[in-house]
Order: structure tokens, then C-alpha cells, then sequence
């Protein structure tokens, strides 16, 4: 299975214009609110008319602009689930499951439902209505109707969102194990940073109707292409300078904020000497260097020294707010909580820290 769109529309004072292709996989539709994301599921939907361009799922036009194919939405084979679950209240969870399913006989539709209620672990409840069952019960079931019928495409918005932590997490995971299962081409709208790198195999960042950056998790969270991109993704160590030298795979930077930085770069970005960049590091790779310990060689360039403005405790993990000595820049960083007990940084004390090297991507400044 594989979906390939472009497509154009304008709605009053926004307008759109995406170029996307995806194969079999989970694609994470990651940006901020009124960033285009549903607008962009309702068009390849058939919900919303494009202006322009072309929808093709599994190398068949569903929609083109030019050669005036339109295909109705109930025979484009499309499964949308949104975050309000749309179950029929007045039918059993078994019902709402079997709802849709055409074409196959009573004891094969039969058998497609009880599958999909105990890989859904909804087995036991499959005589309740919605109203009987918790909100991540009707999610579920909710999934497994649109699964139930075949879809060839999977568009998911925020499905999770109105769902309490613990629901959401074990939903993800739920999520991932029916992708093994049934490997249908998917794109999962968030605009949660947690949930857009526990799902995303792909990712693709939009903002402003336009998508900045589309690539593997890895590349995207760590190696951002733009400033944009690398706000939108909570990487708020971003900094600006120029090159002051270049040797082989790596450079140094001249900045106003936290002086000379070292920075490894891949050869194929051909960064010169001279030449201004932003950077960028995540808050996670940010080391606090521990005063009890030698400097370990891999952080010993690029160490700061300052004072802990702050820290936030977020249940696994704790935030540090860190501002240099000088007070020309902040850092925010991100440790695990059993770093941060051993560490244990209290606001008003003095620490240094390290931005690795390694860790820091280079951002050209067209």
C-alpha cells in the first residue's frame, strides 16, 4: 500500500500546499494548531475539495484535478478516525465492530469481529454500549470498526487527545502491535511532541499549510533543517553565529552568547569559513558536568559555566533552566530522574555544563 498526494487549497486568509509520499508505514503529522493537519486528512479524505492536484493510493488516482477523476468517499477505502470516537450509541460494541462490513458471508464477518474484539481486548464487552465503557474502551473499539472494514489507508486525527495519560500511552502501544498486524499506510495527526516521537517511524513537521520537513524520527527531533522546525520540535537551545574555522568534519563557531563552540558537521553540507549558521542542541543531550568526577574527553569541549535558574520535576524526568554566568544565555535541559538525584541541582547553585559536539546540528542560514 502507498499514498502519494499534491495538493493546493485556499480557505479565506490561509492557503495549503503540500507535496507528500508514504509507503506502508506510520507517518506522524506533527505541528502546531491551525497548522493545516486536518485540513490536509479531510482533503485526501474527499471530505474537502482541493483546488488542485492529485491523491493517489496504491498507485491509483482517487483524486485528480486534471484529468477530473473525483472518486466518491465510501469507495475510496479510507478509514478516519477522530478524537470523538463516533461510536453508535444505540448499538453493542459488537455491532458498531460488524457496522460497515460488506461483502462477506455471516460466519466469515462473524469471525473478522471476534478477532478484532480480542485484539482489541474488547472481548468481554462486546454486549455494552458506548455509554457502558471507558473512553479509552470506546477508542478502541472505535479502531476496530474502521478496521473491520479493510481500509487501504488509515488517517487517524489526534485520536488520543481527549484521553488521560496512562489511556494515551497504552493506546500508542496498542497502536503499534495492530500496525504489525495489519500493515495499512497511516498518517497520525498530534500535535503532541511525546506522542509525535513514540509514533513516528516518519515525520513530517507542517506549519503555516506548508511542510518544513519530512524524514525518518531520528533525522527530524536531531537534525532540524530549519529554525522553524527546531522551535516547533522544543529544542530551545537554538543559537546563532559564524564559522570561524573548518577543519575536516569539524568547525568552529564565533557567537555573541556563549562564545567559541565546536560542532561536528557531515561533509556533504560544505560549510565554509565565514559563513553564518544557527545551531542547535536538545535539551537531553546537554551534560551536567559532576564535580566529584574527571571530565570525560568526549565532554570537554564547549562547557559552560552559570547558575540553575530552575528546576521542574515531570514524573520520569526533570527540566533544568540554566543561565550562564554572564547572563547572555539560557539553556534548557532534560535529565532522567536518576541523573538528576545523583547530580541533584538546586536552583541558585553554580554548574557547569557541556553541549556536546556530537550533539549539535548545524542550521544554514540561507
Amino acid at each position: 500500500m502507498s499514498l502519494s498526494v499534491n495538493l493546493k487549497k485556499r480557505l479565506h486568509s490561509f492557503s495549503t500546499e503540500i507535496g507528500l509520499s508514504i509507503g506502508e508505514e506510520i507517518l506522524v503529522l506533527f505541528g502546531p494548531s491551525g497548522a493545516g493537519k486536518s485540513l490536509l486528512l479531510n482533503m485526501i479524505s474527499g471530505i474537502i475539495a482541493p483546488d488542485d492536484g492529485v491523491v493517489n493510493i496504491d498507485h491509483r488516482d482517487v483524486y485528480n484535478s486534471d484529468k477530473g477523476i473525483e472518486i466518491p468517499i465510501r469507495l475510496r477505502r479510507i478509514g478516519y478516525l477522530f478524537q470523538d470516537y463516533t461510536l453508535f450509541p444505540h448499538m453493542t460494541v459488537y455491532e458498531n465492530i460488524a457496522y460497515g462490513m460488506s461483502g462477506l458471508k455471516k460466519h466469515a464477518a462473524r469471525t473478522k469481529v471476534e478477532e478484532l474484539l480480542e485484539l482489541m481486548r474488547l472481548a468481554g464487552l462486546k454486549e455494552r454500549y458506548p455509554h457502558e465503557i471507558s473512553g479509552g474502551q470506546k477508542q478502541r473499539a472505535a479502531l476496530a470498526r474502521t478496521l473491520a472494514t479493510e481500509p487501504r489507508l488509515l488517517l487517524l486525527d489526534e485520536p488520543f487527545s481527549a484521553l488521560d495519560y496512562q489511556v494515551r500511552e497504552k493506546l500508542r502501544s496498542d497502536l503499534m502491535l495492530i500496525h504489525q498486524r495489519y500493515p495499512i499506510t497511516t498518517i497520525f495527526v498530534t500535535h503532541d511532541l511525546e506522542e509525535a516521537f513514540v509514533m513516528g517511524e516518519k515525520v513530517a513537521i507542517i506549519n503555516n499549510g506548508r511542510l518544513e520537513q519530512v524524514g525518518s524520527r531520528e533525522e527530524v527531533f536531531y537534525q532540524p533543517k530549519t529554525r522553524s522546525v527546531a522551535k516547533l520540535l522544543g529544542t530551545r537551545n537554538i543559537f546563532k553565529g559564524r564559522v570561524s574555522r573548518v577543519k575536516r568534519a569539524e568547525l568552529t563557531i564565533e557567537t555573541d552568547e556563549i562564545g567559541e563552540v565546536k560542532a561536528t558537521i557531515d561533509p556533504i553540507m560544505h560549510i565554509h569559513k565565514g559563513q553564518l549558521v544557527s545551531f542547535s542542541i536538545r535539551p537531553e543531550e546537554i551534560m551536567i558536568i559532576r564535580p566529584d568526577r574527571p571530565i570525560d574527553k568526549k565532554v570537554r569541549d564547549n562547557i559552560l559555566e552559570g547558575v540553575v535558574d530552575a528546576t521542574v520535576g515531570k514524573g520520569t524526568s526533570h527540566t533544568i533552566f540554566f543561565r550562564t554566568s554572564d547572563g547572555k544565555a539560557s539553556l534548557k535541559i532534560e535529565m532522567p530522574n536518576f541523573a538528576y538525584k545523583k547530580i541533584k541541582p538546586v536552583k541558585g547553585n553554580g554548574i557547569a555544563v557541556s553541549l556536546k559536539k556530537e550533539s549539535i546540528w548545524i542550521i544554514p542560514i540561507n
